[in-house]
């Protein structure tokens, strides 16, 4: 593949990307983020000659297709199914495809989709969803995110190294940290999980499991005491998310979750089953991530649905995070863009020498160029779908990076970077977003479009427990 382009099945196509492989000899890094053609984006189920032989006419094919938005591949499917699977069929999933996973965007499928680029045919499916999250209480399958386990006496200082965050919160403690390359850049935005003094459990992006192991692999020095492992199939994780929630905790026997303060973590049992949860919310509902085995998922669901929770899918669950304004890598966050321009500067400990920090300070004394915004459109029947030019009196202004429909807020919207030299004060700055040769109007914002103050994530919880502030955010990497 040296000096080749890669299309989505690991085929040489040629191109420009000779260039980019002589910039990272020289430099040790590309020119600017190529995820696209990273081959640790393709799990290990993709790679044996009975997936490629179904793919590969597949993908000659759809080469000249239209890409309609939530197209999905018919070839090489039910590789990595989730082990809540036969629940989702009962549930008329619809499925995609991610990392080899099958996740379900939407349920209550009652035909094949018609594919367009105005609103789409699930537009109705999830909205009912989100409302289960906002109004009741929603199960979103959570289980292809990676997990890495890192344990041992050295673990501590070897993330307090790579994180921008401080890792060295007490155990029980969630944080929600990036990890950056010396130019500043974001490698990876995960949670942490605090487990001991020697253990930490980190939640990564689906797609992400093979790209961060390398990385920490790469940076693990001489002498330490550590040990990686992927466990991301060992165990399931369920997100129980909306105002029931805390009922459903208290009637399946684990009232205990309810004594959780905001990004903190414990275990309970749901049916008799163990688990772990930690509080933290990327839907902008209160709620829990919760991990058990997944021999022992099946049978938590069913529990949580008895109970009245009902499931939501991956177009829900992204809907209601643009919403509040969190972020996914590959489309707020990649190498190039630093945590200063996505808004995550609370993040940062500036208190120690993470890999990234020098750079970190030259960019926020020379001054950010861009900067992450929301843009709220006017346009009700708008279908922003991320990647259009936004521009300020017609002049290019920025980029959307993801947009939906805000079921929320009753309008559609997205998340941009913009320029910040073009402009003073942003808030309220009315942009035009280009779709299919249409301007749409709308105006910016730095807030989150829904719950700004972030109430809904942190109520007051039955028994009197209070959470404690982290800033704007939920948690990233969520994807």
């Amino acid at each position: 593949f040296l000096g080749c382009g890669m299309n989505s099945v690991g085929v040489a196509t040629g191109g420009g990307a000779g260039m980019a492989l002589a910039h990272c000899i020289l430099h040790g890094h590309t020119p600017t983020d190529l995820q696209e053609a990273d081959p640790k984006r393709f799990p290990d189920c993709f790679t044996s000659v009975e997936a490629l032989t179904a793919r590969v006419p597949e993908v000659l094919g759809k080469h000249y297709e239209i890409a309609y938005p939530g197209r999905q591949w018919a070839s090489a499917r039910h590789l990595r199914p989730t082990p809540l699977n036969a629940q989702w069929v009962a549930e008329r999933a619809h499925f995609g495809q991610v990392f080899g996973w099958e996740r379900p965007l939407y349920f209550d499928k009652t035909a094949e989709p018609a594919l367009t680029f105005g609103r789409p045919a699930w537009f109705n499916q999830v909205g009912r969803e989100v409302a289960r999250a906002h109004e009741a209480a929603a199960v979103f399958d959570l289980s292809p995110l990676g997990k890495i386990l890192v344990e041992g006496s050295d673990a501590e200082a070897f993330l307090d190294r790579l994180c921008a965050s401080d890792m060295r919160r007490a155990p029980g403690r969630t944080i929600y940290t990036t990890m950056l390359n010396p130019r500043g850049g974001v490698e990876s935005d995960l949670t942490a999980l605090r487990l001991t003094d020697e253990r930490y459990w980190l939640t990564v992006g689906t797609a992400a499991p093979k790209r961060d192991l390398a990385w920490l692999r790469r940076h693990l020095g001489d002498g330490e005491r550590l040990r990686l492992s992927d466990e991301t199939e060992a165990f399931a994780m369920l997100g129980l998310m909306g105002p029931e929630a805390a009922h459903i905790a208290s009637a399946l026997g684990a009232p205990e979750l309810n004594d959780l303060a905001y990004f903190r973590h414990g275990d309970a049992e749901i049916a008799g089953r163990s688990v772990r949860a930690a509080r933290l919310s990327y839907v902008g509902e209160t709620g829990w991530e919760i991990t058990c085995r997944a021999q022992d998922a099946a049978g938590i669901y069913d529990a949580l649905a008895a109970a009245g929770a009902r499931p939501a899918g991956l177009f829900a669950q992204n809907a209601m995070r643009i919403e509040k304004r969190f972020l996914a890598r590959g489309h707020e966050l990649d190498s190039d863009i630093t945590p200063l321009e996505a808004g995550l500067g609370f993040t940062l400990d500036w208190r120690r020498d993470f890999i990234g920090r020098a750079a970190l300070l030259r960019r926020r004394d020379e001054g950010l160029r861009q900067r992450l915004v929301t843009i709220l459109l006017d346009a009700p029947g708008a279908t922003p779908l991320g990647n259009e030019p936004v521009t300020l009196e017609g002049a290019p202004f920025g980029k959307t990076t993801s947009a939906a429909f805000g079921y929320r807020i009753g309008r559609p919207l997205a998340l941009a970077y913009v320029d910040t030299r073009m402009a003073g004060d942003l808030e309220g700055l009315k942009v035009e977003v280009a779709m299919a040769r249409e301007s749409f109007a709308g105006r910016l914002t730095l807030q989150a479009a829904f719950d700004a103050e972030g109430h809904r994530l942190r109520p007051d919880l039955p028994g009197g427990s209070r959470t404690d502030q982290l800033g704007p955010t939920g948690a990233g990497g969520r994807i």
